[in-house]
């Protein structure tokens, strides 16, 4: 991605975070890879590599969620991936920092029209960990796999944590965040804090992050189309409901799949 130029202004340690040129937030220490044959997989299944966390991930919500209800209508699998934009976060929560967030959120609301709420930024402390809110997601679509019910159910999961935390100003870095999620859901608190809490749960995120970078992603959102023939990029960074059933519809019938 292309790294915004210093302007004195926004704090070394996040000047490559997100791009609001191409709507990508960047995975740090990542290079981007070319998709292509090799990769195997599926024929026919859609990948969406994001971040529950990631601010450009919730502002392309609405074009990510027209093009899983087209996927969902060809009869394509639509699978969602979390990446680890920042696993264990580390940055100060200084002035700066909360500063570049609060401009940062206020303009992809003003670009995307999703709702963003910058009370959380008033917080005293926060350290800005993504793998919480990545692991939550992970037990959660685990749990709605047993049981029966849409595949879109999966997404709604997402969209709702990132709702909660970037338009409600809470912090899904502790566990007491999802209970309403799980309820909203019928799905069992309890058992979600057993699994959330479990060694397991960790390792299954961390080897989720290394099968994302093994696809050679280096930002969110980025959106894939897997077939036999390897992968192929739907989008890199933000796009739009229409320009991403477009590429749908085009990689689709390349690759023959389509009803």
């Amino acid at each position: 991605m292309k790294t915004p130029s210093n302007d004195n202004e926004t704090p070394p340690e996040v000047q490559a975070l997100c791009d609001p040129e191409t709507g990508t937030c960047a995975l740090p220490g990542a290079a981007p890879k070319t998709a292509g044959p090799g990769a195997e997989g599926p024929l026919g299944e859609v990948l969406y590599v994001g971040d529950p966390m990631c601010s450009w991930c919730w502002g392309a919500s609405p074009g990510l969620r027209q093009l899983e209800a087209e996927a969902d209508r060809r009869g394509i699998p639509f699978r969602i991936l979390v990446g680890g934009l920042r696993p264990g976060g580390g940055d100060a929560w200084t002035e700066r920092f909360r500063g570049f967030l609060r401009h940062h959120w206020e303009e992809i609301a003003a670009r995307t029209g999703q709702p963003f709420s910058t009370r959380f930024l008033d917080r005293a402390a926060f350290n800005y960990d993504t793998e919480p809110a990545c692991r939550a997601f992970l037990v959660m679509r685990g749990m709605l796999a047993e049981t029966p019910g849409p595949a879109t159910r999966a997404y709604e999961v997402f969209a709702a944590i990132q709702q909660k935390f970037y338009a409600e100003g809470q912090d899904p870095t502790v566990a007491s965040f999802y209970e309403s999620l799980c309820a909203a859901r019928s799905l069992d608190f309890g058992v979600f804090l057993e699994r959330f809490s479990q060694a397991a749960a960790k390792r299954a995120t961390a080897n989720e992050f290394q099968e994302v970078r093994a696809l050679g992603v280096s930002g969110f959102p980025t959106v894939l189309f897997r077939g036999s023939a390897g992968l192929a990029v739907l989008a890199s960074g933000f796009a739009t409901g229409t320009s991403l059933v477009e590429a749908l519809v085009r990689t689709a019938k390349q690759a023959r799949v389509e009803p």
